[in-house]
């Protein structure tokens, strides 16, 4: 299976395909906010609702997308031994070698194509970009670099590692420091939630199926009450930096326990659908949201006096993630089998075989 379609599930039992409903739901999620964020980059101008609902769900996709990315970490490095070096962190790095070259020729094309941008100009953007870990594949180089930590530190849980990605996450959480580059920020913020995806994968995993409804709806007051406390004080000295801790804490327990309860449902089939492509989604839809914005403005010269400006306003966002989320699933389906694009080969040589007992004792031992 390719990195670009790579199930959760495939590797433990059906009740588990909750994790690809997760990931679905925050992938489109991501694609959501940039929908935002490359409209009002072209001039257009977007409800501020939408602004409002992505900074409320920026606070729970990311996290969450790496707690899951976590999971079976422990358990790839015990099945594979040496060759997990290059499965998983030497694999992201060629994804981000790989989709850093697209990018540098998929630039100048939307420049070209667009009107008031050069070929240069989004040329000289995306290399400037690449260089300060700005662009929008950061999420493959940091997944390389918690994969080789993760290789580095074992399967059993290191106190002292956590506890530093603890204080890592309150230095960078919104508002503590200063922003040094998005992927920066976004490696410190979520490398406890991928350490604690990866050591903890089964307890979590155990805790999700077991949960009570009413632990559930508990979990989702707090986190409805963390995100109250959190939202008043954001421009607040001091208080923003305390206030930001609590809610990527607890919308992501919430989360898990409402997709999970959600998954197989009626209307739900798009997010395990989607889930199980997240990677070649991340990776495709920064490229296809600006294409199809730049093309737009070859036909609309002035964004503000358009008469299409107040539908963009009100439905250009959600129309813009639905559109560019199916053509990245159309690519994706095209490219699944093309060698390299989503991923180095996999190793000739069985892997070793993991038995019911070796599971046991490494989940004993996470414990």
């Amino acid at each position: 299976m390719s990195a670009g379609r790579m199930s959760s599930s495939s590797s433990g039992a059906g009740r588990e395909q909750w994790m690809d409903t997760v990931k679905g739901a925050a992938i489109v999620l991501v694609v959501f906010g940039h929908s935002i964020g490359v409209l009002t980059q072209w001039g257009w101008d977007v409800f501020g609702g939408w602004s409002q609902i992505n900074v409320l769900m920026g606070q729970w996709r990311m996290p969450v997308f790496m707690l899951v990315a976590g999971f079976f970490v422990t358990r790839s490095m015990t099945k594979y031994g040496k060759r997990f070096w290059r499965l998983r962190p030497l694999n992201m790095v060629w994804l981000y070698v790989f989709w850093t070259a697209v990018y540098f020729v998929a630039y100048p094309v939307i420049g070209a194509i667009s009107r008031g941008r050069t070929a240069g100009e989004m040329f000289a953007l995306i290399v400037e970009k690449t260089l300060l870990f700005d662009s929008y594949l950061w999420f493959l180089l940091a997944l390389a670099i918690y994969y080789a930590v993760q290789g580095l530190l074992g399967t059993k849980p290191v106190p002292w590692a956590v506890a530093l990605a603890f204080l890592v996450f309150l230095y960078f959480v919104p508002g503590m420091v200063d922003e040094v580059s998005w992927g920066t920020n976004q490696l410190g913020t979520n490398w406890l939630f991928f350490l604690v995806g990866a050591w903890w994968s089964q307890n979590i995993r155990s805790w999700v199926a077991q949960i009570k409804p009413w632990q559930g709806v508990m979990w989702c007051v707090v986190c409805l009450a963390a995100i109250l406390l959190w939202m008043p004080t954001r421009d607040v000295p001091v208080l923003q930096h305390f206030g930001g801790i609590l809610p990527p804490l607890t919308a992501v327990p919430a989360g898990l326990w409402v997709l999970s309860r959600l998954d197989g449902k009626p209307g739900m089939g798009w997010a395990r659908y989607v889930g199980t492509r997240s990677l070649s989604v991340y990776v495709l839809h920064p490229i296809v949201l600006q294409l199809l914005i730049a093309a737009l403005s070859v036909v609309v010269l002035d964004p503000t006096t358009s008469a299409l400006a107040t539908p963009v306003t009100w439905i250009g966002v959600p129309v813009l993630m639905v559109i560019a989320l199916l053509i990245c699933l159309v690519i994706q389906r095209l490219t699944d089998r093309v060698p390299y694009v989503w991923g180095l080969p996999a190793p000739r040589t069985a892997p070793k075989r993991i038995t019911g007992e070796e599971v046991t004792a490494q989940t004993n031992a996470n414990r």
